[in-house]
């Protein structure tokens, strides 16, 4: 499992991100999370032809990207509708990063358990 990166690590690397289109794996996914909480950005999914055309033909770090089918897209907005970013997550990526969220979520639904002293009898 990834350590989990923060807000930070996304605005520290967002104009690679930005010109990439994509995230690598679920660490990045959680990082993003926490940016578009604590930046109030609107998440949604899009298309792949939406996602196509708001790459520009030219920016040959997105190449890889164009020519991928499947795939989760996502567009990042402000809250004024303003496109901040979009970009691409591999199918099993975005699976884990549901599966952690459910974990976690799971967790701290049960973490009591974790603190229950049993009875000396």
């Amino acid at each position: 499992m990834e350590w989990h990166q923060t807000a930070d690590c996304v605005k520290e690397r967002l104009k690679t991100i930005q010109q990439m289109h994509r995230l690598n794996g679920i660490s990045e996914v959680m990082a993003l999370a926490d940016y578009c909480t604590k930046h109030n950005l609107r998440t949604e999914f899009i298309s792949k032809e939406e996602h196509d055309d708001l790459i520009d033909p030219e920016n040959e770090d997105a190449h890889w990207v164009l020519r991928r089918d499947g795939g989760i897209r996502l567009k990042i907005t402000s809250l004024s509708g303003e496109v901040i970013f979009s970009l691409r997550i591999e199918d099993n990526i975005w699976h884990g990063y549901a599966e952690h969220v459910a974990d976690w979520y799971k967790f701290a639904e049960n973490s009591k358990a974790l603190f229950q002293i049993p009875s000396k009898e």
